[in-house]
């Protein structure tokens, strides 16, 4: 569990910029942040095994650095067809809507009508 539960929240996270931003490019990108992800969650994972933390706020603290550099990392460097990442998106007043959510669950490969993918757009805004 301390192996997947960090990788599991970076996860989400980048799907998360990828579902609200659909306009991406760039393919190495994406294979090198997902490499980026995996690769971060072991070395979480052997950097609280090393230091033999045991059960304290030490461990959860390492874990949520690592989920907030994440999040950082991906809104700053996600290339898009704009040139502007998601994070400067946000920031100059671009919030992704219900149709920016369908269209990143349609570029990815799942049905933005099913079950789950319909609750997920349901939370962006109508706009």
């Amino acid at each position: 569990m301390a192996l997947i539960r960090p990788a599991l929240i970076a996860g989400l996270i980048y799907l998360g910029y990828i579902v609200a931003f659909p306009d991406y490019v760039g393919t190495a990108y994406h294979v090198f942040v997902l490499s980026l992800i995996a690769g971060g969650a072991v070395g979480v994972y052997f950097l609280k095994k090393i230091l033999d933390l045991g059960e304290g706020t030490v461990k959860i603290l390492i874990e949520i650095a690592f989920i907030v550099l994440v999040a950082i990392f991906v809104g700053y460097t996600m290339p898009q067809k704009s040139n502007r990442a998601p994070l400067e998106q946000w920031a100059a007043g671009l919030r992704p809507t219900r149709s920016d959510a369908r269209r990143g669950f349609s570029r990815i490969g799942i049905d933005p009508e099913g079950a789950i993918a319909s609750r997920a757009v349901d939370l962006f805004p109508k706009r």
